[in-house]
């Protein structure tokens, strides 16, 4: 496994995000009927889950910091979440930018893998339900990120509100936080045969647990919840996967979660 020099450690808070390499394996089936079992070449994760300040670069980059936008994300108007609303319905920082990037829908965090992808030249999008399992369990495929017995005081100490990023040990891929502290958007919907096509609409996978839960087994590398791709809370944040090669065309245009292109697995300058 390759990892970027300071891949043990988040990246500049208002910076870019650093890349662990996942070495190729075979993927988990993340839940019925859900895609995998199948084989990953590897590929690039953030360490940590994009931050507060990571976020609000692409916003200022996007131009996306003036006026509200609904579909992408709904900051709260109170201080203290890394980025909040101001009465004219601005996003200005606000707090540790280290913070998880929450209140952030799921097309929120396709369309910052899209900028990301954008500035980098590679492959990049949410990891699917059964990369990000098959990441967080590590090369010895454990319950939980750093082991098969649940630690409270790592995982689940007591809190109002999520930790700055980086809190844990980073597990045998070289990730941090995969257990705990905010659940994470995954690309899948969940499947839903009684539904006309075949998934629950307008919901999504998120995993990896939350301040807001308390039972081991919701912390658990294999456990799904799933969430509404519009939802705006503090509870839920995410990574990027940036794939190991460039794919072709076709791929591009057929890629989980509307995948762009992306960096390879380094800071961002």
């Amino acid at each position: 496994m390759t990892r970027s020099p300071a891949a043990g450690a988040p990246g500049p808070a208002a910076g870019l995000p650093v890349f662990a390499e996942v070495p190729g394996g075979r993927l988990p089936v993340p839940f019925p009927g859900g895609a995998g079992a199948g084989h990953t070449e590897g590929f690039g994760l953030t360490v940590v889950p994009v931050t507060a300040g990571q976020y609000w670069r692409s916003l200022t980059d996007r131009g996306l910091r003036a006026a509200p936008a609904p579909r992408l994300h709904g900051f709260p108007a109170e201080p203290g979440t890394g980025l909040r609303r101001t009465p004219a319905g601005a996003v200005v920082p606000d707090g540790d930018p280290d913070l998880p990037a929450t209140w952030v829908t799921w097309h929120g965090a396709r369309a910052y893998c899209a900028w990301l992808g954008a500035r980098s030249g590679r492959f990049c999008r949410l990891p699917s339900a059964a990369e990000w399992q098959y990441a967080a369990a590590g090369p010895d495929g454990l319950r939980w990120a750093l082991g098969d017995a649940f630690d409270r005081a790592v995982y689940a100490p007591p809190a109002s509100g999520p930790r700055p990023a980086g809190a844990t040990a980073a597990n045998g891929f070289g990730l941090r936080d995969m257990t705990g502290n905010v659940f994470e958007w995954c690309a899948d919907a969940l499947p839903a045969p009684g539904f006309p096509d075949g998934t629950v609409p307008g919901s999504r996978v998120v995993k990896g647990g939350a301040y807001t839960v308390r039972n081991p087994e919701s912390f658990e590398n294999a456990a799904v919840f799933t969430a509404d791709e519009l939802s705006t809370v503090p509870y839920i944040g995410f990574r990027v996967l940036c794939e190991a090669a460039g794919p072709g065309p076709e791929k591009r245009r057929r890629g989980a979660g509307g995948a762009h292109d992306c960096g390879r697995a380094r800071p961002f300058a």
